[in-house]
């Protein structure tokens, strides 16, 4: 699968990459820029669909935003910034519900929609180890010209299925790399769906049901080892580290229903799952490991109230 979709994704690059150049009129003078290989047309439209997903959210305000504040937003160094500042300062533009909106702050408001679209642009390529396919001063031009919509020759669905591709491309790569060398630890139980259980500390308690609540400390990273949360740092709404209740009853993602009654309270596991039984197509397909702290089961009901929201489960 994933050379087919690697074939595809080349293919559709290439073909752009041949039969376009973008034309276009400012001040008078033509400017040419050339999608020469499959890299820059990559990175034009990647810059393109950022453009096009700030078209969209802001819907009717859109016409109103300084595009030119935008850009340079988009541009700048975002280590100067803090996504929280920013936040703060759209606000100020669209409101806190995102409902109202105030002409004294477009310029700082468009501005910061520039800074946010980068932290979320470098935050994903960072995340698939994608530096090296991307030409960054295309991805500005891409950018630019979507917020202008002179990037009409591309489809939006288009926009959305390369960039969706690539992604997804790099992560089954990731995935793929990670779950094989699981495969080779030396004692690790190995199960038919793919999911690998590597026991760290070996537990001496109960095993949970299938339908049991359990207490966990858990630390999450991606394919690559980025971690992504990491409980024994999260605190509760009493400002306390405290293992996190979850239900095995449809409060979990597949992988963690199938597995954790496989482990004994008192155990410390690390668990490779395939992306299938992560978060499967909305996490891009992305394969995770997670090292699980299995410190207390209780039947269904015990720890936790399902109408909660609690870091691990099934979004």
């Amino acid at each position: 699968m994933l050379k087919i979709t690697w074939f595809l994704l080349a293919f559709t690059l290439i073909v752009l990459a041949v039969c376009y150049e973008i034309n276009k009129n400012e001040t008078e003078t033509e400017i040419k820029v050339k999608l020469s290989n499959a890299k820059d047309s990559l990175s034009y439209i990647l810059g393109a669909k950022i453009a096009q997903e700030i078209v969209k959210e802001t819907g009717k305000d859109f016409a109103r935003l300084n595009k030119e504040q935008i850009i340079i937003g988009f541009n700048s160094d975002i280590k100067s910034y803090s996504p929280s500042k920013c936040i703060s300062a759209i606000q100020k533009l669209f409101g806190k519900n995102f409902q109202d909106f105030n002409e004294k702050y477009v310029s700082e408001g468009s501005l910061n929609i520039g800074i946010y679209s980068a932290y979320s642009f470098y935050y994903d390529i960072r995340k698939v180890r994608g530096n090296d396919y991307v030409n960054k001063s295309l991805v500005y031009k891409g950018y630019a010209d979507g917020l202008y919509k002179k990037d009409a020759f591309l489809s939006n669905g288009l926009k959305e299925q390369i960039a969706y591709n690539f992604y997804v491309g790099l992560n089954e790569k990731h995935g793929a790399k990670m779950m094989a060398q699981a495969k080779l630890i030396k004692g690790a139980q190995l199960f038919e769906n793919g999911v690998v259980i590597e026991t760290i500390k070996a537990g001496n308690g109960p095993m949970p049901g299938l339908t049991d609540d359990v207490k966990v400390h858990y630390i999450l990273t991606s394919a690559v080892g980025d971690t992504i949360q990491n409980s024994f740092e999260m605190t509760n709404n009493e400002n306390k580290i405290e293992p996190v209740a979850l239900s095995l009853n449809g409060g979990v993602i597949p992988g963690w229903s199938y597995a954790i009654p496989k482990m004994k309270v008192g155990g410390t596991y690390r668990l490779y799952l395939p992306w299938e039984l992560a978060y499967g197509e909305q996490n891009r397909r992305e394969s995770l490991c997670f090292v699980v702290e299995l410190v207390a089961r209780g039947k269904s009901g015990s720890f936790t109230d399902l109408k909660e929201n609690k870091p691990g489960e099934k979004k």
